[in-house]
């Protein structure tokens, strides 16, 4: 990888906040919806609790317009075990909860 595309890479990277406030709640079929409160206007949804995550790392990137080829060195926020107990993931009920999603450590590191 060239030094320009890794200092690209960090660049990017520092513009993550260290975690995402997001309200998650039910729509009426039983998809999740999530309002990115870190960042205005900034809506997803999902599936399931999983895709959601997903799709709110997704979202994230998609606001920093980060470039695809830069996607796999880029940080993901993680859900806290507690977050998918406190949505009671299982079995799916009608629930609305605020959430704090911090930054995951595990990603790929530019060299």
């Amino acid at each position: 990888m060239k030094k320009e595309e890794i200092k690209e890479i960090n660049r990017f990277r520092a513009l993550f906040p260290s975690e995402v406030r997001v309200n998650v709640a039910r729509s009426e079929n039983g998809d999740f919806v999530a309002r990115i409160n870190t960042f205005k206007g900034l809506f997803t949804e999902g599936s399931n609790f999983s895709e959601l995550i997903e799709m709110v790392n997704d979202a994230v990137k998609t606001y920093y317009e980060v470039p695809e080829k830069f996607i796999p060195y880029m940080p993901n926020y993680v859900p806290p075990l507690e977050a998918a107990q406190l949505l009671d993931v299982f079995p799916i009920n009608n629930v609305k909860k605020n959430i704090v999603l911090p930054i995951s450590t595990s990603e790929k590191v530019a060299r």
